[in-house]
């Protein structure tokens, strides 16, 4: 896969997970949590509990993706790439396991879109260890332009 390609999959997974921290998860947290709580069907306490887990494991892997966009064009930051890459995996497979979790444990309503949510987060983290394989391994290829 040429390098453009992989930098818009963590280009993607970037836009993703920021995007969904701010425009979701610190919103609903600073702004209507009483609504956000009776949606998800818990009290509000847990519902800040839960959004706070999530912002951090929505930084995670947002984070990483940007920096593993940065060692690709860079082309010689394999350790850092390879550690970014560890993180936006292993992010998005902890957020992933989380959602599900959640939505099976602890909240009472939306449980099946919340669990479908964790299934396909984790998948993109799985993703994300494949694409990034060449920065996993410290090859980084010396073609930015893909």
């Amino acid at each position: 896969m040429k390098t453009r390609s992989r930098m818009i999959y963590f280009g993607f997974l970037a836009v993703l997970m920021l995007s969904e921290m701010v425009t979701s998860n610190i919103y609903s947290l600073f702004g209507p949590l009483d609504i956000t709580a009776e949606i998800m069907g818990v009290s509000i306490a847990q519902e800040r509990t839960r959004l706070i887990i999530l912002i951090f494991l929505d930084a995670v892997p947002g984070i990483g993706a940007l920096l593993v966009i940065r060692a690709y064009r860079r082309g010689g930051a394999a350790p850092a790439g390879r550690m970014a890459v560890m993180a936006t995996t292993l992010g998005m497979i902890a957020y992933g396991i989380y959602q599900f979790w959640s939505a099976t444990f602890q909240l009472g309503n939306m449980q099946n879109f919340v669990q479908l949510v964790g299934v396909v987060y984790s998948l993109l983290g799985v993703g994300a260890w494949l694409i990034g394989g060449d920065l996993r391994k410290g090859d980084v290829p010396g073609d930015s332009s893909g």
